[in-house]
């Protein structure tokens, strides 16, 4: 038996256009098997099925090792052969997990049932058993029929029963539930089952190229990670403007024990690329139609999404009508971890943000994040700011357009005040918190409410308000200065408050095809100019006393930029503009 054991690095770096096949010899299988490594080829892959089934596949990723592939439109991979990837996924029968297949089946095309195996050993697995019945099990491995759907639309009666005839695309998502029981099986020193997750193994030809999923404007649509490698989301999300792009990610009480609608305390959370952070979700109830009847009482985890997980599910909004597009240039060798990517635990960002919490009458807690940066501005932002995906009958959100959203980012100005929206069906009791802060720094930070003109300090504790059932809109605000009565001074030293934000005229001329701008009090030191990807696309140093320029936009598109504007006092002038030539 042939066996092939080597790190992918020296592969990657032997042909600069290399295929790859395998297949048995005379004497025996042939197979690559990697363990903490990953394996890179630029073309094609061509798979040749082993004899014994103790080493049928042909390539095996083990300990989180990763296939990558040079970029192409289209799947190139052939054979009858395929390769093994180790998954893991919930444990409990009553909750779901969203999965996308790294693989496609060569062999028996739309069966469920051809493309999970349970693992037995390094190189063995035996096919997954599909059962009519609710509960799925561990050992022998067992997953019910009935918790297959895909979804593409706007209301819960649009998700769509797949089943075990499985009609789902590369790209597109997939519910499941977990199994019951346990399989204390070891292999590579860890249990396929020790009671809180469950082992797969996706068998069949790799998933390449580019892949496209339609999508509508304001359509949902569940989609995942088509590949057998991480997916870095913040660049999917970035490449695809025909989404909204923000990813909501599905979240649930652990534990389960009930498979009616009614008994089911879940929700969305929301990761935004361009404050690379993820706002967990909010748990919520639900009717046997599926209608949102209130809350559980608790929030979500934690996660790190700027990686998507080999076969990771999550939901995705059409901005537009097309097609949203996974590409290998998106795939990265990232194994999961606390900080970038998991299915649970901690995140990290390397964005100035701060998390505030507010919890409603001591049952749940709605977490805002609020980042920073220069190339954003303070309206709603592509792949920026999220909005809440379900609002709740008492909630509350950053304000933006009148909507509630979860994540924002804006410039940092110490002189903003950012307002909340806060809207209550009963009486109720708000609890605010701080209690995170990443690469943010600030004396101060307090909630003023406009309404009696008083603010209170948030960096020093927990601060609680009673407010009777109403829509609040403009009353309460996100503060760095504390002003005075007399409105007549501020916290900021007298040498900050005579230019807090440069006066200038911005007009777009469409006529001659150029942006006019006019220093009012300050002389013009520089000009930039953003897309909404964060792309810097001007950038001009002025002379020394300029107060008048234009910026001719007749190469660009018709769309929103973000302009920013330095004046010879390094104040910063920064907003949003319509440019349509």
């Amino acid at each position: 038996m042939r066996q092939i054991y080597f790190l992918a690095f020296i592969f990657s770096f032997y042909y600069g256009n290399a295929q790859l096949h395998i297949s048995p010899s005379i004497t025996g299988d042939s197979y690559i098997y990697l363990s903490d490594r990953f394996l890179y080829v630029e073309d094609e892959i061509n798979l040749k099925k082993n004899n014994s089934p103790e080493t049928e596949a042909s390539i095996y990723l083990r300990k989180e090792s990763q296939l990558l592939q040079g970029e192409k439109s289209t799947n190139l991979n052939s054979g009858n052969g395929f390769i093994s990837v180790f998954q893991e996924g919930t444990s409990n029968a009553f909750d779901y997990n969203y999965w996308a297949l790294p693989v496609k089946d060569n062999i028996s095309p739309n069966q469920f049932g051809s493309m999970i195996f349970q693992p037995k050993s390094k190189t063995n697995s035996n096919p997954v058993q599909v059962t009519g019945g609710l509960e799925g099990s561990s050992n022998p491995l067992k997953i019910s029929r009935r918790w297959i759907y895909k979804y593409s639309g706007t209301e819960y009666s649009d998700w769509q029963y797949v089943g075990v005839n499985f009609d789902v695309e590369p790209g597109e998502g997939f519910s499941m539930k977990g199994v019951n029981g346990t399989d204390h099986r070891l292999i590579n020193g860890v249990e396929n089952n020790p009671g809180n997750q469950q082992r797969y193994d996706f068998r069949g030809l790799p998933n390449d190229g580019e892949i496209k999923v339609p999508i509508n404007e304001d359509q949902n649509v569940l989609v995942g990670n088509p590949y057998p490698s991480a997916l870095h989301l913040q660049s999917f999300l970035l490449e695809n403007p025909v989404s909204t792009g923000i990813a909501y990610f599905w979240d649930s009480r652990t534990n389960g024990n009930s498979h009616d609608l009614k008994d089911y305390e879940g929700g969305y959370g929301s990761y935004s690329p361009g404050a690379n952070a993820y706002a967990p979700a909010v748990f919520k109830t639900y009717n046997g139609g599926g209608e949102e009847t209130g809350n559980s009482g608790e929030t979500g985890s934690e996660i790190a999404r700027e990686y998507s997980p080999i076969a990771q599910g999550f939901m995705v909004r059409g901005r537009n009508n097309g097609f949203i597009h996974f590409k290998n240039s998106q795939r990265r060798f990232q194994k999961e971890n606390s900080q970038t990517s998991e299915f649970k635990n901690q995140q990290r960002s390397e964005i100035p943000l701060l998390k505030l919490n507010v919890a409603f009458n001591d049952l749940y807690t709605r977490p805002l994040l609020l980042a920073f940066r220069e190339d954003s501005s303070k309206d709603a932002d592509w792949a920026m700011d999220a909005k809440v995906y379900g609002v709740l009958e008492n909630d509350v959100g950053w304000n933006i357009e009148e909507a509630f959203y979860n994540i924002q980012v804006r410039p940092f100005r110490k002189n903003d005040k950012i307002p909340l929206l806060i809207n209550l069906s009963e009486d109720s009791h708000l609890t605010f918190n701080l209690n995170d802060f990443r690469q943010f720094e600030t004396e101060n930070i307090y909630l003023f409410d406009a309404e009696i003109d008083s603010y209170n300090r948030l960096d020093e504790g927990v601060l609680s308000i009673d407010l009777p059932k109403g829509n609040y809109s403009n009353r309460f605000f996100i503060s760095f200065i504390q002003e005075k009565e007399d409105n007549l001074q501020s916290e900021l030293p007298e040498e900050e408050l005579e230019f807090l934000i440069p006066e200038a005229l911005v007009v777009q001329n469409n006529l001659k095809a150029q942006l006019e701008i006019q220093m009012v009090q300050s002389d013009l030191k520089q000009i930039l100019l953003y897309d909404l990807n964060g792309q810097m696309i001007y950038n001009k140093t002025m002379p020394v006393g300029s107060v008048n320029y234009t910026v001719p936009t007749s190469g660009l598109q018709d769309a929103i930029y973000i302009l920013k504007l330095i004046s010879s006092d390094n104040i910063e002038f920064t907003s949003k503009i319509s440019i349509k030539n």
